[in-house]
């Protein structure tokens, strides 16, 4: 029997937290709850969560500024916020800041255990490895087909690990999620609204913005000239195209 999953739930109103503890361990997860950001920061160091249930509203230390220092320390646990429906800036912003999806105030419970079943699925998905890649001639897989290699670059899907112009460094959950979808679809024609729908879970999201972000990122670790590139093509009101 697989252990069960881990999700800390940060949230300051008391009832609230509660029932949604209450409601997760019913589905089998296993819960911690923080009660504002300083208090989840010191429970994310001091242990492995498969997921953040993070509500941005927070006494102390802001969600916002919890999902910020996160990232910057490099733990890429998927984070699900928490958003009030009168601040729509809020899902931009979380997501600039490296969160992976979004539920609003007030949500249905359904629509949160779907959405969390669906990031640990895809966290689950990353680190099994790119199936369809193998198939790819483009592809070069290390042993346990892991590896995906381009030009005088790889990225490794199990580890999150690439060699890039600036050496051998770890990409972060989104920017791996883009390269998988890339390798196993290469010389094809990516839209943003499937980057949204592959990676974010966002199908009709109207901000692309976290997209071409992550697109940046990418393309300043693997393209020695961004106007130029090799690997990663821009199509016009369009998406990307990848070209190992």
């Amino acid at each position: 029997m697989s252990e069960a999953k881990t999700i800390l739930v940060v949230e300051d109103e008391e009832a609230l937290a509660q029932g949604l503890a209450v409601n997760l361990e019913l589905k089998g997860y296993q819960v911690e709850v923080a009660r504002d950001g300083r208090e989840a920061l010191e429970l994310a160091h001091s242990r492995r969560f498969d997921l953040i249930l993070l509500d941005l509203r927070l006494p102390e230390v802001d969600g916002f500024e919890v999902c910020q220092r996160l990232r910057q320390e490099r733990d890429f646990t998927p984070i699900l916020m928490l958003t009030a429906r009168s601040q729509p800036d809020d899902v931009v912003y979380g997501l600039k800041l490296g969160a992976d999806d979004y539920v609003v105030k007030p949500y249905d419970l359904g629509e949160l255990l779907a959405r969390i079943e669906g990031l640990l699925r895809r966290q689950h998905w990353l680190r099994e490895g790119p199936a369809d890649v193998e198939s790819e001639p483009a592809a070069e897989p290390a042993p346990g087909g892991s590896r995906f290699q381009f030009g005088e670059f790889w990225v490794d899907f199990e580890s999150w690990l690439a060699r890039t112009l600036a050496g051998e460094v770890e990409l972060s959950h989104k920017e791996i999620s883009v390269m998988k979808v890339f390798a196993a679809r290469p010389n094809q024609v990516v839209s943003r609204r499937e980057l949204l729908a592959e990676v974010w879970e966002l199908p009709n999201h109207p901000n692309s913005r976290v997209v071409d972000n992550v697109i940046v990122a990418l393309r300043r670790a693997f393209e020695a000239n961004a106007w130029r590139p090799r690997h990663i093509h821009s199509v016009r009101g369009v998406g990307y195209r990848f070209v190992p």
